[in-house]
């Protein structure tokens, strides 16, 4: 695990080598166990290393046995063992006990196609000097990140947005539909960033650059929309094996492992699974709220850890700890992400690497791919209803309506939250029935500046729910959980895991996301159907016999914080930010109307979250346009 950088330079530019240090250097939190550098006449690669596997040989880079092929890696390859043990009946020599050497070896088998081979979490950059090219490529969920962007004289990559903007000459230009964007959904949808230059590289593909020409090539490995749930059998039996074998895999590490344990469905599983394989060494580690609110779970956490004879350790979060650490969580955020659980996700990470632990298991992915949250459910039932019900005439009407709008002077004014105005046919309703995208269209939409509403795309947050497939109720039921898979899973959730964890120099690694798991439950037709049943029915089936009564029955709750206590001391330090800052210096909000609300905001909490939104943008903004330090900003 480690964060990694590159500098890809143009055939008659040599700038590699510096830009790449500086990169470097601001990667440390991602691996303060070690560095490592390549440089060439066009490629300039760099590392930062957080030892896990292969802990005294792994140093990067690492090669082929006639080092014409170089690589560096971010993450972990699952399944290293069975690929080492294949590569050497083939006669492959491997120098160290690495899992990303692996990678090198496999890709003078099988080329391109190597990534197809790998199972777990990673991002790598592979020089070729016979080929003469550089190969970028990302794991089949997102879990590790990869930001890109060309400038004058080259390409430039990097696990952080924060390391990137380290290169002299990346263009800063904000992005206003992305602003726009995560307005409406709390986070900016990938592959966009804030910066029109900057983009990610998408999960499941390699982005290949031709070193002569610096022309770039994008190619997707693997696609999960296209899985057919071509299977009508009980998938419980085959849900359990696949997760406890992604529970193993996940478990292999040179360096003592812990899990997050909230004492809910998803953690709880991967306990019950993962302790008894790990016996005796694994340590639980749980975060509970000053006063000891009603959302503070260390109690159950703690009997569940008694129950699998695994050590518990508590931490409490102080609501002083919260409102002064918030500038430095959304820094450490690279991207706005404006989720108030990312307090206690970074205070829980600390506190286990403080107790000597750099690798944690996480239980992120299981509502995405178990129906988790009740308003996906909610959101299929109303499209498939709005399919079922309407008639071809009322179809024609809207589609007449719809066309004959005009793109509005003021963005919001004529739009309403039910997709079937916007976009009546080929439209989903899922996000757009969130209180966050409604209050973006209701309130904060009102505070946008008029020159601001009028160079946004005409509904440009509603593009996510264009949809021309089937209509019937598995095809709709598919194409939801895709939907929350690849915006609100990898966007929000894998997003703020990495940052939170890598900003504390700890791995942690989500069973739930291995892509053979979800090829199971996406293949089973009566998994995709859930949503029907009762809340995570086919986890529940899957874990029947191993997790406790109690456990099975509790409503959803994670790592809930007391959130009003949290928004408020925020909001009342630092609102005053509002007036005169980034939001109204760069043309997004209005000034008048940001005054007005630095005061209003106090006597309505219904606002206080959408309030915390946009003043999570603003020290952004300030962080990442303006570049001042957190600690500058109070």
């Amino acid at each position: 695990m480690c964060g990694i950088a590159g500098f890809i330079s143009s055939p008659t530019v040599k700038s590699g080598p510096p830009q790449t240090k500086r990169m470097q250097k601001a990667l440390k939190h991602r691996g303060p166990d070690g560095h490592g550098e390549f440089f060439s006449k066009q490629v300039s690669l760099a590392m930062r290393r957080l030892s896990i596997i292969d802990v005294e040989g792994g140093n990067q880079p690492l090669y082929n046995e006639d080092k014409s092929i170089t690589i560096i890696g971010n993450g972990e390859i699952y399944n290293y063992l069975e690929l080492q043990k294949e590569l050497k009946n083939k006669g492959h020599k491997l120098s160290t006990k690495s899992d990303i050497e692996t990678i090198v070896h496999l890709y003078e088998d099988f080329g391109k196609d190597c990534v197809k081979k790998l199972r777990g979490m990673f991002v790598f950059a592979l020089y070729d000097k016979i080929r003469n090219l550089v190969m970028l490529s990302r794991d089949r969920l997102g879990e590790k990140p990869l930001y890109y962007t060309k400038i004058k004289n080259g390409i430039a990559f990097a696990s952080e947005m924060k390391a990137l903007l380290k290169i002299k000459g990346v263009d800063k230009t904000l992005d206003y539909d992305a602003i726009d964007q995560f307005f409406h959904f709390y986070y900016i949808p990938e592959p966009s960033t804030g910066f029109k230059s900057v983009r990610k590289l998408p999960p499941a593909s390699s982005l290949i650059i031709d070193l002569k020409t610096m022309q770039l090539k994008k190619t997707k490995y693997w696609n999960a929309a296209k899985i057919n749930a071509n299977n009508n059998d009980d998938p419980a039996e085959k849900i359990r094996k696949k997760f406890s074998e992604s529970c193993e895999l996940t478990l292999r590490s040179d360096v003592p492992v812990g899990i997050l344990l909230s004492g809910g469905l998803d953690s709880s599983s991967i306990l019950s699974i993962s302790a008894p394989k790990y016996k005796d060494t694994m340590k639980a580690f749980s975060i509970g709220y000053e006063g000891i609110p009603a959302s503070d779970e260390r109690e159950m956490a703690k009997k569940l850890s008694r129950k699998f004879n695994v050590e518990f350790l508590e931490t409490e979060l102080k609501d002083k700890e919260v409102v002064d650490h918030f500038p430095k969580l959304v820094y450490d955020a690279d991207d706005p992400v404006a989720d108030i659980s990312s307090h206690a996700l970074y205070s829980i990470c600390r506190f286990a690497r403080k107790n000597n632990i750099k690798v944690l298991l996480g239980g992120g992915g299981g509502d995405e791919l178990f129906w988790g949250y009740p308003w996906t459910a909610h959101a299929t039932r109303l499209t498939f209803d709005k399919y079922s019900s309407l008639n071809s005439n009322l179809v024609k009407l809207l589609r007449k309506r719809t066309t004959s709008l005009q793109k509005p002077k003021v963005f919001h004014k004529n739009i309403r939250p039910l997709s079937l105005l916007a976009c009546p046919k080929n439209q989903l309703i899922f996000n757009d029935q969130r209180p966050g995208f409604r209050g973006a269209e209701y309130f904060i939409s009102k505070l946008y500046q008029k020159k601001f509403s009028e160079k946004l795309t005409p509904y440009n947050s509603y593009k996510f729910l264009q949809w021309s497939g089937k209509h019937n109720e598995l095809a709709i039921a598919k194409r939801n959980l895709d939907l929350i898979r690849n915006m609100f899973l990898l966007s929000n959730v894998i997003h703020l895991n990495d940052r939170m964890s890598m900003a504390t120099s700890v791995e942690l690694r989500s069973p739930f996301l291995d892509y053979k798991l979800v090829e199971t439950v996406l293949s089973s037709k009566k998994a995709l159907l859930g949503y029907k049943m009762p809340h995570k029915y086919w986890l529940k089936r899957a874990m029947m016999d191993i997790l406790p009564n109690e456990v099975m029955g509790r409503p959803k709750r994670g790592f809930t914080p007391p959130v009003k206590r949290w928004l408020w001391g925020i909001l009342k330090k630092y609102s005053h930010l509002l007036q005169g800052g980034f939001l109204e210096n760069e043309g997004i909000l209005d000034a008048k109307r940001l005054g007005a609300l630095k005061h209003a905001w106090v006597g309505i909490p219904f606002y206080w979250y959408q309030v915390y939104q946009i003043l999570v943008l603003e020290i952004w903004g300030r962080e990442y346009v303006y570049g001042i330090s957190p600690e500058e900003i109070k």
